[in-house]
């Protein structure tokens, strides 16, 4: 049985790792929908950003980005992906402008590059089995909203639902997105063991069944040190 992971950096477990505080060039701002009022923007080519003053130790194989999540990974992630044959579209270059006030070196930075979800779309999320409430997609941006006030009621039940998804494996994206948002990644165990077998840190594998309430799994003790 294939097994899922919602797939993002570590962060929230793994003290000392920077974050990308900025974006400050590359990122497209649309305005305001006509239709639903919600004000949208995305990423576009190579993104110029600012990190945050968060004292970090060493530079990981995925940056949280903070401005816009997007999934900021390394040279030797993507390396690593390509050689097992994950498919990677590549949105553009990361690259770190002004000064470095988090107490690793510019220089020491491997080249980073952003993820792209929106071609990595291979799965339709069953939103009422995954504990979302009056979800509509909007007619003319496509942005998706809900009831935020029982959506978080649902989703923050003792158990929580997990997320469920038709995942279509044709699409041949190991690492790939759902329409819950471009930015939302998942992943079969083929990432997962790429992961742990290339040592690459940060990342967190939450397993799908677990809910908002998924701890990361210890995928290679060294990223935790």
């Amino acid at each position: 049985m294939m097994r899922f992971y919602e797939v993002s950096h570590n962060n929230a477990y793994n003290q000392g790792m920077p974050e990308i505080y900025k974006i400050v060039d590359g990122f497209v701002d649309s305005g305001s929908c006509s239709v639903c009022g919600k004000h949208t923007g995305y990423p576009a080519g190579d993104l110029k950003v600012q990190m945050g003053k968060t004292r970090g130790r060493i530079w990981p194989d995925i940056i949280a980005c903070g401005s816009y999540p997007c999934l900021v990974v390394s040279h030797q992630f993507v390396n690593a992906m390509r050689k097992e044959s994950i498919r990677l579209v590549i949105g553009g270059a990361v690259l770190i402008v002004h000064s470095v006030e988090n107490g690793i070196s510019l220089g020491d930075a491997p080249p980073y590059y952003w993820i792209d979800g929106k071609p990595h779309l291979a799965g339709k999320m069953d939103f009422e089995a995954s504990g979302y409430v009056d979800v509509k997609f909007c007619p003319m941006c496509g942005n998706r909203s809900d009831n935020i006030s029982l959506t978080y009621d649902r989703r923050h039940a003792k158990p929580p639902p997990p997320y469920v998804f038709n995942y279509d494996e044709a699409k041949g994206f190991d690492l790939f997105t759902t329409d819950l948002a471009p930015s939302a990644f998942f992943c079969t165990d083929s990432v997962y063991e790429c992961a742990k077998n290339n040592k690459l840190t940060n990342l967190s594998f939450c397993p799908t069944e677990q809910g908002v309430f998924g701890t990361p799994l210890k995928y290679w003790n060294l990223s935790r040190k």
